[in-house]
């Protein structure tokens, strides 16, 4: 058995292919996220988020994308707030203690969205490490009208990049 795992390991290192993958993002990405995050919103992972949902956690997905990048796909109930025409009365339904996962592309939008709903008075209101591009890559749904999907929308060929090319639309 060590001999067959010795094998495999040096095979692996002569292909330049890591054993196992902390991440399914592309390279750099981890970087790139935590440099777009808005530091006055706490960060939540996927893994993190689908761990509270199995724990029948109630959370409140806010999208912070513009319409267009929402139709294409979106967390499962997720609701649409958008950046540029963001409004509070968007969210004046949602109870100030509810927990809310904010989420764009890749965080920066939505840390933003964020920031205003803590200011606003929410409680428990977190930004979704690496938006909805770390979402898909790590293989988590994706939806349009409660139909799973296979895409999301790159926002442009600069951040798409950050998107497995499968997942681009």
């Amino acid at each position: 058995m060590k001999k067959t795992f010795r094998h495999i390991s040096q095979l692996i290192f002569i292909l330049g292919m890591p054993l196992f993958s902390l991440s399914q993002n592309p390279e750099g990405f981890d970087k790139m996220a935590k440099k777009m995050a808005d530091k006055s919103v706490p960060v939540i992972k996927s893994k993190q988020v689908n761990s509270l949902i199995e724990k029948n956690k109630t959370v409140v997905f806010l999208d912070a994308r513009e319409l267009n990048e929402f139709k294409i796909s979106h967390i499962k109930d997720a609701k649409h707030v958008g950046y540029n025409e963001f409004s509070l009365s968007s969210v004046a339904s949602i109870p100030k203690n509810s927990m809310i996962v904010v989420y764009c592309s890749v965080g920066y939008r939505s840390g933003k969205i964020g920031a205003q709903l803590r200011e606003a008075g929410f409680t428990s209101v977190f930004n979704l490490y690496g938006g909805i591009f770390d979402w898909a890559n790590n293989g988590n749904e994706v939806y349009i009208d409660n139909k799973a999907v296979r895409k999301v929308h790159p926002y442009n060929n600069k951040w798409g990049k950050w998107l497995k090319p499968e997942l681009r639309n």
